[in-house]
């Protein structure tokens, strides 16, 4: 066979079998979107100091005055939050302290954590970030399950290393 011709079947052999890889990983994210992470598996995200995950926290990042008497702790972020979560209430810019926003990055692993593990929500945040999964049960089964929590107002991580946040 002539080299040349050989080149071009090798090249597009290559091509072929490239274009099925993309479209089984694009298949793959698309199924692992769909499937929630669960409480003891965050856990063990969030222990391993090898994995890169962001937690974003949709929740209300403060309750009104008007609400106070009748909230849970774990109904709002400055409450009760995941070690490390990140507010970024209703996925909107407008309803996020500014420190927070600039922490958000899109193309992280993210875990979404509403109050309950509502899936209207995820799928709203989920098209803000394309490696997004929900977490199975929200605040409310992490709280359950007696993990740790944080409280109070976001702080920015520090600049340097450390060391985990669990």
């Amino acid at each position: 066979m002539n080299p040349k011709i050989e080149r071009l079947v090798y090249i597009g052999i290559i091509v072929v079998l490239a274009g099925v890889l993309l479209g089984m990983g694009k298949k793959a994210l698309e199924l692992e979107k769909k499937v929630p992470v669960t409480i003891d598996e965050l856990y063990d995200m969030l222990g391993n100091p090898k994995l890169n995950v962001q937690i974003i926290d949709v929740r209300p990042y403060e309750i009104d005055e008007d609400e106070e008497d009748e909230a849970e702790e774990i109904d709002y972020y400055t409450g009760a939050h995941i070690p490390g979560a990140i507010p970024y209430p209703d996925c909107d810019d407008s309803k996020t302290p500014e420190d927070a926003l600039s922490q958000i990055n899109p193309y992280l692993p993210t875990i979404i954590v509403s109050r309950e593990g509502d899936p209207e929500i995820f799928k709203k945040c989920a098209q803000k970030f394309p490696f997004a999964r929900n977490l199975a049960g929200g605040m409310v089964a992490w709280d359950e399950e007696g993990l740790p929590e944080e409280e109070g107002e976001y702080e920015p991580p520090s600049a340097g290393g450390g060391g985990g946040c669990l």
